[in-house]
């Protein structure tokens, strides 16, 4: 069992840690406004995730699992011989949407589940990854550094490509004293 703290981290906690600490942390300390392409993905999502049900012989209904110190939610889990769990995405493919998904197999592992193998749905192409053991501990080291950030200190800014379009460039590119 990790080791305990306030703050039960999520599967998407982790897809912000990987796209940026700094992300994370200001987006639970100030929130992340709906933008207007977050509003297009959950809309084509609930048409996207009826066809995907039906081929993968899931439920088209997203999973909330509570495993203790850790929580989310999954798009889907599609019963085979194993459990497998689906994230939908509606933009284009990010490295960080693959950590994503091994720590929602990490939650579905942790509900007693045997997990083989997760899903990731970029609208109708599958990308389909094998979650192994190790996979699985690594979701449980990035779920365990995604609580550790929020709970912390800012992290130092980067100067990365992602900056150019981040929603919180005008607060995060300065001193740490300069966040509200």
């Amino acid at each position: 069992m990790p080791k305990p703290t306030s703050y039960r981290p999520t599967p998407w906690d982790v897809l912000e840690l990987e796209w940026c600490p700094r992300y994370l942390w200001l987006s639970k300390r100030h929130g992340v406004p709906t933008t207007p392409s977050m509003a297009k993905g959950r809309q084509e999502e609930q048409a996207l995730r009826k066809k995907l049900a039906a081929a993968l012989g899931a439920e088209p209904k997203p999973v909330y699992i509570d495993a203790g110190w850790t929580h989310g939610v999954v798009d889907m889990v599609a019963r085979r011989h194993s459990a497998v769990p689906v994230e939908i995405k509606t933009g284009v493919p990010r490295r960080e949407h693959k950590w994503q998904l091994y720590a929602e197999a990490y939650l579905v592992k942790a509900q007693g589940h045997s997990v083989s193998l997760g899903v990731i749905a970029y609208g109708e192409r599958l990308a389909r990854l094998q979650i192994t053991p190790a996979e699985l501990k690594v979701a449980e080291a990035l779920l365990i550094k995604a609580a550790e950030v929020v709970e912390g200190p800012p992290p130092p800014p980067r100067k990365t490509p992602k900056c150019a379009y981040c929603q919180y460039r005008p607060i995060c590119s300065g001193a740490t004293n300069r966040l509200p």
